[in-house]
């Protein structure tokens, strides 16, 4: 069976093996040093975030990933602190993060912080698994609250809406309700990749940027 996952050529034994079956998710995976160096990237961090494995293996992590908190403060950066070592059995908060794709599109995510065993420590400090998540409801509170007495002179945001496909239609539809890209696909029996590019192709026929304007704009119709 070939890896989906892409792993520096230095890191080997058992650690290798570990970050191989993590990489084995639909969630995004990536595994930092002692450095602040990503050393694993699996093919799912590539559909996500758009960084081919060259392209992302043996870069800073917070060079690639960029994360900031829901204010806009930088929470990624070259002295973070979930890189440290801790206890043998440290747990790392899940947190929501803000982010961007190799393309520069917003992304609302999810990231689980795993340590691994202390023997395992000094070669790789953390593994993150990161899945896109559906816009908070109260940041939709937030824009549709700003966009209730905005009316476009022309019409156009219905216009746009009108171009999407009964599939795409759907898809937006249960973003609306707060579903993720994960439960979207098992709602419509469909692969997480497949839900993925239905969205891409909403928000390219929206001509918007990020989910939550995708929302934003479905709400308002509403």
């Amino acid at each position: 069976m070939t890896s989906v996952t892409a792993i520096e050529p230095q890191v080997g034994g058992l650690l290798a093996d570990l970050l191989d079956v993590l990489g084995r998710t639909s969630d995004a995976m990536l595994a930092i040093d002692a450095e602040f160096r990503i050393i694993a990237w699996n093919e799912a961090a590539t559909e996500l975030l758009g960084y081919s494995p060259d392209e992302a293996l043996g870069r800073s992590c917070h060079e690639v990933l960029c994360w900031r908190d829901r204010c806009g403060d930088v929470v990624c950066d070259g002295l973070c602190p979930a890189a440290n070592i801790g206890e043998p059995d440290e747990v790392i908060e899940t947190r929501e993060v803000l982010g961007h794709s190799a393309g520069g599109r917003t992304l609302w995510l999810s990231a689980s912080t795993i340590t691994p065993p202390a023997e395992l420590r000094e070669q790789c400090r953390l593994v993150h698994l990161v899945r896109e998540v559906a816009v908070p409801l109260e940041l939709e509170r937030v824009i549709v609250e700003r966009l209730r007495d905005w009316s476009p002179a022309t019409g156009v945001e219905d216009g746009r809406l009108d171009v999407l496909t009964n599939r795409e239609r759907e898809v937006l539809q249960l973003l609306t309700e707060g579903l993720d890209g994960s439960a979207i696909a098992e709602r419509l029996v469909l692969s997480p990749a497949t839900v993925r590019n239905h969205i891409q192709h909403i928000l390219s026929r929206l001509g918007v940027h990020s989910r939550t304007e995708a929302v934003a704009l479905a709400l308002r119709r509403d």
